[in-house]
């Protein structure tokens, strides 16, 4: 038999306690039961070259503990949102279990330290995501400004985290 938290949590004779234990125990849960197993090795796309894509090799996680693969290649939706000149943000791509992408931008900050993601889905897995730092002629527009675009400067860097990452986790 598997054991879960839920199991273990009716062992606990108090509600209250059970109850405020599944509140620290829950995104933990998530975090672990939704995550990458293999680098998505994120990279910037070809037509359209305004959103990333997979790298060249298929992508392998789970989404609520189920098994999920995302083919070799395969755009992320469009980045929705601007990041102004001289700023930082990142926008995040999550898959759930049907393999559904969908995309989040954060909360930009002056430095790459200040940004703050975006919050997490319950049950989907962070598949990746690109910071954005413009620094060229305008601001990057999300959707319409390459990601390689030589005025606006997006200075986009890929992240492809593997295993359980979620920034707002803390203790």
């Amino acid at each position: 038999m598997i054991d879960t938290i839920t199991r273990y949590l009716a062992g606990v004779a108090s509600e209250r306690d059970r109850a405020n234990l599944r509140a620290i125990l829950a995104p933990l849960a998530d975090r672990f039961s939704s995550q990458m197993l293999s680098n998505s090795t994120l990279v910037i796309g070809t037509a359209p070259n305004t959103v990333p894509k997979t790298g060249a090799a298929i992508s392998y996680g789970v989404a609520k503990g189920v098994g999920i693969q995302v083919a070799a290649g395969t755009h992320m939706p469009a980045l929705v949102g601007t990041v102004l000149d001289d700023l930082f943000n990142v926008y995040a791509f999550f898959i759930d279990s049907a393999s559904v992408v969908t995309s989040a931008m954060g909360t930009a900050g002056a430095t790459w330290a200040a940004v703050k993601f975006p919050p997490f889905p319950e049950n989907k897995t962070l598949l990746g995501f690109v910071r954005v730092n413009p620094t060229g002629t305008g601001p990057f527009v999300g959707g319409t400004t390459a990601l390689d675009d030589a005025t606006v400067a997006p200075n986009a860097v890929y992240f492809s985290p593997v295993g359980p990452f979620d920034p707002s986790v803390l203790l």
